[in-house]
């Protein structure tokens, strides 16, 4: 898969449309090279059909192995300028994982404001090492540093490992800011999918002396109960062609609160994440975070695939940083669905959302 065109990135960063849902405002992007409504990206098209036709091909049943085999991503490199790289190990209550790091070279011996991002995979599968481009393409951008955790997975470590992970790492950061060159004052988190409720855990969780001063939450999944009806869930609220409609309801299984109970997929995630033990944790604010209180949160960045089952219940999390006075900007990507993130470099979707992150971590931090 070829680079995207840097053009269609600058037209999906440079336009904006307004729209009002019911009690927010949000801002939509369109897909920059086609005025078609209903239709996916043509080049997620290409990528989304093709994986489903094999899918179809080769139906299989749920399995840990598999989603860990078959979660991959595509990520193409986007800096201009040379990076360097580096890692280092922290244990938590017996658990090793690694935190990789990337700055530019330029910088590496300055003090700097520093991101930690969190990778999705649905609490169990993917790699850190997957999500290395968009990091270091931040790192670029911003000229900070950013750490990446490639924090332990469940089922092997259930709920609340990975979220203790993500805050030793938060705390690593404040406590040995002087040899690691960060400024303790601006650290902020992003992630995606599950890395960004991941995020959130941690910055309810955070018992350390940091202060966490941004979040950039990607297709968060904000609701692993989905169902007391908190907000509405239903088909009626995506805009789907004829054409499409088949590829693009294969990509709407997460997430779903409309009544019909958890599907297969997503009841199959949340058992893995809380060790067997969903009932008790479901509702825990740091595992369903529209059940936190959410005063204390950070400026957020949160952004939406328009084909993605989680997209209502993020609408429904940005509203609520709303009512708890949180300021915060919520943008929808028209044309791609969940986990955009994974072709970086390919959908120029991706590569804005990034773009627009470092304007908003920019803003907020007066860099």
């Amino acid at each position: 898969m070829d680079k995207c065109d840097f053009e269609l990135v600058k037209k999906i960063y440079e336009t904006d449309e307004v729209k009002n849902i019911g009690e927010q405002e949000i801002i939509i992007k369109a897909v920059p090279d086609c005025e078609g409504m209903g239709l996916l990206d043509k080049r997620e098209f290409f990528i989304r059909s093709a994986i489903y036709a094999f899918q179809k091909s080769m139906p299989t049943k749920f399995s840990i192995e598999g989603m860990r085999t078959t979660t991959k991503t595509y990520c193409k490199d986007m800096c201009t300028k040379e990076i360097a790289e580096d890692s280092f190990e922290l244990n938590v209550k017996g658990r090793n994982f690694k935190v990789f790091s990337y700055v530019l070279a330029e910088k590496a011996g300055e003090t700097l404001p520093a991101m930690i991002y969190i990778h999705g995979g649905s609490f169990m599968a993917s790699k850190a090492e997957f999500y290395k481009e968009p990091c270091r393409y931040v790192a670029e951008n911003l000229g900070i540093r950013v750490f990446n955790v490639d924090y332990s997975l469940a089922p092997e470590n259930p709920y609340p490992a990975a979220i203790e992970d993500v805050c030793a790492t938060v705390e690593h950061l404040y406590t040995n800011c002087d040899e690691l060159g960060v400024d303790k004052e601006h650290i902020g988190l992003f992630g995606d999918s599950a890395g960004a409720n991941l995020a959130i855990a941690a910055i309810l969780d955070n018992k350390s002396e940091a202060k966490v001063t941004y979040a950039g939450l990607f297709y968060p999944c904000v609701d692993l109960f989905t169902q007391e009806k908190l907000y509405d869930w239903d088909l009626s609220m995506y805009e789907i062609a004829d054409e499409h409609k088949e590829l693009i309801n294969s990509r709407l299984q997460l997430g779903r609160a409309d009544g019909k109970g958890n599907n297969e997929l997503m009841a199959n995630i949340v058992f893995a994440y809380s060790g067997g033990k969903y009932e008790e944790v479901c509702k825990n604010p740091d595992v369903s975070p529209v059940y936190a209180d959410l005063t204390n949160m950070p400026y957020t960045g949160v952004f939406t695939a328009e084909y993605d089952g989680l997209r209502v219940q993020s609408e429904y999390y940005s509203r609520l940083l709303d009512k708890a006075g949180v300021p915060n900007k919520h943008i929808r990507y028209r044309g791609v669905t969940h986990a955009f993130l994974d072709y970086f470099g390919i959908l120029p979707q991706a590569q804005a959302a990034i773009l627009e992150m470092c304007d908003q971590v920019r803003k907020v931090w007066g860099l």
